[in-house]
This record gives structure tokens, C-alpha cells and sequence, in this order.
């Protein structure tokens, strides 16, 4: 009984403590967790470009090289455009160019080719719903090859043409090994 007189004050207390608290005024509102879609990575050595001409940009990849075959498959962003195949290759570097005779970006591939000595260029312009060469595929020497080398660009004394630049094979009589590789350049017009 000497309990129960001890009890009964903190039954009370307690009960009164947990009537003085009152429900809160406003219920907090959980807002709804937002999706966060990511978009996936670029493949190893994609480039974004506009090669529709609509500022739309997809990217550009080397998918598949086949070194059995020679061959190199260039790629676009969720197959929106055709694959570009580069024969007798086993590799290659790409590189977007905005060049003023195209109102889409360009594209440059550097085919890497059995030939370590050799740097092969394909030019890609997208027209007409076909991928098409506007110029013909070629060669610059690994000894002509620089950092600052451009090896296509707009022609600076004609607008509706392009400079390249290429390697062909000189006798070089002082020369040690009686040849060396000269890097030429030329102004070519586009072919449609």
C-alpha cells in the first residue's frame, strides 16, 4: 500500500505530461520523390556533332573493329544514322570539323591501318540521307604528321573549296636513306 501512495502522484504526473502535448497543427506533407533518369555514358572516344544540320546532336563512335576481316564499323547514337564502314583497317580516330562549305558538322576519320607509317583520312558529310565523301580518301606520311597539322580545312582564297594535305615519296640524294616523305597540300574542290 506504502507503494501505491508512491505511484499514484507519478501516474498522475505521467498522464498529465502526455495530455499537454498536443497533435501538431499542420500535418507535414511528403512531396513525391522525384525519378532522376540518368543518361548513359558516351562510348570510349565519342564525339557529339550536328551531322544532321538541325542542331541536333548524336554521337559518334568506333563500334566494332574486325581485324580478321580489316575492317572498322563507325557507330551513331542509338543507330540514328547508317553505320560507316572503313576497309582495310584496324582502327581508327575520329574528329568532328565544322568546315563553312557544309551547314552540318563533318566528319574525319583517321583509319589505322596495318601500315603503321601511314595516317589514311576518310571526310564524311551526311546528305541526302546517304553518308558521302565529298573528297577522296588520303595519305599523309607519319613523318609529316605534326600536332599543329590540320589535315583538311576550308580553302582560305576560295570559299567552295578545301586544302588537304598529303605525303608523297621524294628522292632525296643527300639524304642517308636516298628518299624522304614531302608533305604537299592542294586545293580540291567538293565533289556532290
Amino acid at each position: 500500500m506504502k507503494y501505491l501512495l508512491f505511484a499514484i502522484p507519478f501516474l498522475f504526473l505521467g498522464c498529465k505530461k502526455i495530455s499537454e502535448k498536443s497533435p501538431p497543427s499542420e500535418l507535414p506533407i511528403q512531396e513525391p520523390s522525384t525519378v532522376v533518369i540518368e543518361k548513359p555514358d558516351l562510348p570510349e572516344g565519342a564525339f557529339k556533332a550536328d551531322f544532321l544540320g538541325n542542331q541536333d546532336s548524336i554521337y559518334v563512335f568506333v563500334r566494332k573493329v574486325d581485324a580478321s576481316t580489316g575492317t572498322t564499323l563507325i557507330g551513331f547514337e542509338n543507330e540514328q544514322l547508317p553505320e560507316i564502314i572503313i576497309p582495310e583497317s584496324i582502327g581508327a580516330q575520329l574528329q568532328i570539323l565544322k568546315l563553312k562549305n557544309f551547314q552540318n558538322d563533318v566528319l574525319l576519320v583517321n583509319a589505322k591501318l596495318k601500315d603503321t607509317n601511314f595516317n589514311e583520312y576518310y571526310v564524311f558529310v551526311w546528305k541526302d540521307s546517304l553518308w558521302k565523301q565529298p573528297v577522296n580518301r588520303f595519305d599523309i606520311h607519319k613523318s609529316n604528321v605534326t600536332d599543329t597539322l590540320t589535315p583538311i580545312m576550308n580553302d582560305p582564297k576560295d570559299s567552295t573549296r578545301l586544302v588537304r594535305y598529303y605525303s608523297v615519296f621524294d628522292m632525296d640524294r643527300k639524304s642517308e636513306k636516298k628518299y624522304t616523305w614531302k608533305l604537299m597540300s592542294e586545293s580540291i574542290s567538293i565533289e556532290d
